[in-house]
């Protein structure tokens, strides 16, 4: 009893230093991200979409793949949902009520990338029902989708 104890402290130790260094990492990259950006002359709205939207998202992807790679699927599939609910819900609500009590939306965030990020989240819906595996060619469907949004972004906004 004594030895599953100690490495429930030991692995509750690992998971706390594990959060510390991606949390500590993602500040450091979106700040640095930010400050070469903001440098260059490139506005906000690109930022948040492309090094913001990144850095903040690379924990998930880390991960997401770590829990691939040792067969843990369904943490993976629950760690994207819940990560995305998570941030669309409780991080904006969170951040307007600490914030202004107005934020002014670009129009072309509403007007492109909002029926883009609908799309994408309806596209999902098929691959997700459909026997209930994604298959590695739909993975590589949606990273050069991804890419062709990314590239449109920086072609358009830049």
């Amino acid at each position: 009893m004594a030895r599953s104890g100690k490495r429930i402290a030991r692995d509750l130790g690992l998971t706390v230093v594990g959060i510390a260094v991606v949390v500590l990492g993602a500040d450091w990259l979106v700040s640095a991200a930010v400050d070469i950006a903001t440098h260059f002359g490139v506005s906000d709205t690109l930022i948040g979409l492309t090094v913001v939207a990144i850095g903040t998202s690379l924990p998930e992807l880390a991960t997401t793949i770590t829990a691939t790679v040792r067969g843990a699927r369904s943490i993976a599939v629950g760690n994207l949902i819940g990560s995305s609910t998570y941030n669309l819900t409780f991080i904006l609500g969170t951040s307007l009520l600490f914030g202004p009590s107005r934020v002014e939306v670009d129009s072309q965030l509403i007007g492109v990338d909002l029926p883009l990020m609908i799309g994408a989240a309806l596209l999902c819906i098929p691959v997700f029902v459909s026997g209930r595996r994604i298959a590695r060619v739909e993975g590589v469907v949606f990273v050069l989708a991804y890419a062709a949004y990314m590239t449109s972004l920086i072609a358009l906004r830049a």
